[in-house]
């Protein structure tokens, strides 16, 4: 029971600070500077999940297919770089992820 009040405070904080900043500070009033972070907020956080799987998955009793995740991160990695396009990147990252399954199994 202690959980889910801990978790049900924390999804209470969480949403006010995410309202907050939505509907009272409007992103025209924040600084300029703020305004060009918040450009690069989306691939800063799929960058942070990326990792952090990837971590997950790599491991020293399965070689082939720690190389397949870490051959697929390279290859969307790739494509962030050279294109730039959020969409793309996630699609060649759905695709990796389907094709790694496909071979595994």
């Amino acid at each position: 029971m202690t959980e889910t009040i801990a978790v049900v405070l924390l999804a209470g904080i969480c949403w006010a600070f995410r309202i907050t900043f939505v509907l009272v500070v409007p992103p025209d009033r924040l600084p300029e500077r703020v305004q060009q972070g918040l450009t690069y907020l989306a691939p800063a956080v799929l960058g942070g999940i990326a990792a952090v799987e990837l971590m997950s998955v790599v491991t020293v009793a399965d070689p082939a297919g720690s190389a397949l995740a870490v051959a697929a991160m390279a290859a969307v990695a790739a494509v962030a770089y050279r294109f730039r396009n959020l969409t793309l990147t996630v699609v060649v990252g759905l695709l990796a992820v389907l094709a790694i399954d496909l071979l595994l199994t």
